[in-house]
């Protein structure tokens, strides 16, 4: 596939870049913009007409260089997740398989809900 576009210049942006927006538009309204090296177009005359000329080819992608690495499954990915978030905060990855370590003291409600929360178990002390 291949063309040749003839759009009318509408504006020309310069900016405090290397770059500039060329910004056209053909004869069925539609819009093209190209950025183009400020050097290039930096004799334009304000308020000169203009016509941009683009020809155009597509041709399929050749691939630069292979992945470095094959990217991991879902589910490997989804595993090693919910075995991060099994584990405690600040707990080591050799005690994220255990059962959560129960809450000793005289606890107020406010550490009672919290656990209830977190779902720790309360180890009652009697007095």
């Amino acid at each position: 596939m291949n063309g040749t576009i003839v759009a009318r210049v509408r504006r020309v942006l310069h900016g405090h870049s290397d770059r500039t927006l060329l910004h056209a538009v053909d004869d069925a309204g539609l819009d093209y913009k190209i950025e183009v090296p400020s050097d290039a177009v930096r004799d334009l005359a304000p308020g000169q007409e203009l016509v941009l000329t683009l020809t155009w080819t597509l041709q399929p992608a050749v691939p630069s260089t292979p992945p470095a690495r094959p990217t991991a499954l879902p589910s490997t990915v989804d595993e090693e997740f919910m075995a991060l978030m099994a584990r405690r905060r600040g707990a080591s990855p050799a005690s994220a398989g255990q059962p959560p370590t129960p809450i000793t003291g005289s606890p107020s409600s406010a550490t009672e809900e919290l656990a209830r929360r977190l779902g720790i178990p309360l180890a009652r002390t009697t007095s």
